[in-house]
Order: structure tokens, then C-alpha cells, then sequence
């Protein structure tokens, strides 16, 4: 007799669980909320409207084609192309950083990347800038940093390394001129690893005209002094 209440039991209890249907899936949190595309269309204002500061900063005669590009007050030259004798030689923004407004309108932060006539990174900064449409709106400069190369030359100095600093700045020089891209360099330190032996490490720049992103290697410069003064050591493969 119990054993046909159990199985009595047993039969209503799966007979509930089928009716029921399976157990509802519990999540925790919230699902992530998919990253909208960047539009095209978009992109390609933004990379037009550098592309022209790009040529502005190379031939300030063009600072006339870049205003046309854009809506309001006229901007000081080098807030468009950066100080005379600077080149805009870099510039970057991702699709995340495109802030759709609505009716064609967008925001965007980009960062930039100048350097001087021979190839020395001199300034970076970040500036927010707003379109509508073709037309840059607005344009503001939201962060500055100058890269200079004071300290660099206080630590020659005191090592008695100046002229192995001036070889690896004439290196990089003619790195930069036989690059077929946008070039550009910066000595971050100098320090020594021997007798008459110097490691000057670098970073060296190179990007796209008119397009968004660059490629940054670090390369640290091995130098010795031998007989003929300072010589560059092939770098290891």
C-alpha cells in the first residue's frame, strides 16, 4: 500500500513540474547595452576636416580652406595648425568617441600629434570639437602638453654625453626624412650602459596623411665611441 503512494505521489509531482514548464532563467545585473556603429559618413567629416589642417600646418596659405570648413568665430592660426614651424603630423579618434547629437550633428575628442620641421615631437593635445553634418561647429582645446627636450640635454650634460645626444638627433632626422608616411621622433632619456657606451631610448612616430591613427615604436638607440666619435650600433633582429 505505501508503495503505491509513493508512486502515486511521484506521478501528480511530474505531472505539476510538465505543466509548470522549465524553471525561468535567473541573470544577474544588466546585459550590456550594444556599442552603436560609428557612421561612416562621420568618419569621413572628421578625417576631412584634419586632413585640411594637416596641409594648413605644412602651407598656412590653406588656413583660408580650413575657416570654410567651419562655422563661427575665426580661430587663431595655431589653434588650427598648430605654432609656425610645427606640422600636424598625427592625429586619432576612436568610433566610441563619436557622440551622436541628432539631426546630423555629432561631438567628438581627438587627440593630436605636432612636430617640428626637422621631426621632433614638440606638443600633443586633446580637442573637442562638434559638426553638423560637413561642418565643424565648434572646437575647443580641453588639454596641452609640450614635449620638450631641456631635461634630456641637462642629463648629456652632466654625463658628459652631449655629443652621442646630437648623433642619435641626427639618426632620427634622416629616419624621419625617408619615411614614405608622416614621421616624427622624441628622446625620452639618455643613459649610459658602459665604458664609452650610451643607450638613448625613443619612441618614433609614423601616420597616414588625412587619416586617423598612427603606429608608435619604442626603440631604444645603442651608441659607442669609438676612434671616429660616436657611431650607431645595428640594432638586433
Amino acid at each position: 500500500m505505501r508503495a503505491f503512494q509513493r508512486a502515486l505521489v511521484g506521478s501528480i509531482l511530474l505531472a505539476v513540474f510538465l505543466a509548470a514548464g522549465p524553471p525561468a532563467e535567473i541573470r544577474l545585473g544588466k546585459a550590456p547595452v550594444p556599442t552603436l556603429k560609428a557612421d561612416p559618413a562621420q568618419i569621413r567629416a572628421i578625417e576631412r576636416f584634419f586632413s585640411a589642417r594637416q596641409s594648413a600646418s605644412v602651407d598656412r596659405t590653406r588656413l583660408k580652406a580650413v575657416r570654410g570648413m567651419m562655422s563661427g568665430a575665426a580661430l587663431d592660426g595655431a589653434v588650427l595648425a598648430g605654432d609656425p614651424g610645427h606640422v600636424l603630423t598625427a592625429f586619432d579618434f576612436t568610433d566610441g568617441a563619436i557622440e551622436r547629437m541628432g539631426n546630423g550633428r555629432f561631438r567628438v575628442t581627438v587627440y593630436l600629434l605636432f612636430a617640428d620641421r626637422q621631426g621632433r615631437v614638440v606638443e600633443s593635445r586633446d580637442e573637442a570639437l562638434s559638426f553638423a553634418g560637413q561642418t565643424c561647429t565648434s572646437l575647443k582645446v580641453v588639454n596641452t602638453m609640450r614635449w620638450g627636450s631641456e631635461e634630456v640635454e641637462k642629463s648629456a650634460h652632466r654625463l658628459h654625453v652631449e655629443q652621442a645626444l646630437d648623433r642619435a638627433d641626427e639618426f632620427l632626422q634622416e629616419w624621419a626624412t625617408k619615411q614614405t608616411r608622416l614621421a616624427a621622433f622624441s628622446i625620452e632619456d639618455v643613459y649610459p650602459t658602459g665604458v664609452n657606451r650610451v643607450m638613448i631610448p625613443t619612441l618614433q612616430f609614423a601616420a597616414t596623411a588625412g587619416k586617423r591613427g598612427y603606429d608608435v615604436v619604442d626603440a631604444p638607440i645603442m651608441i659607442r665611441r669609438g676612434s671616429k666619435g660616436y657611431m650607431i650600433e645595428p640594432r638586433a633582429n
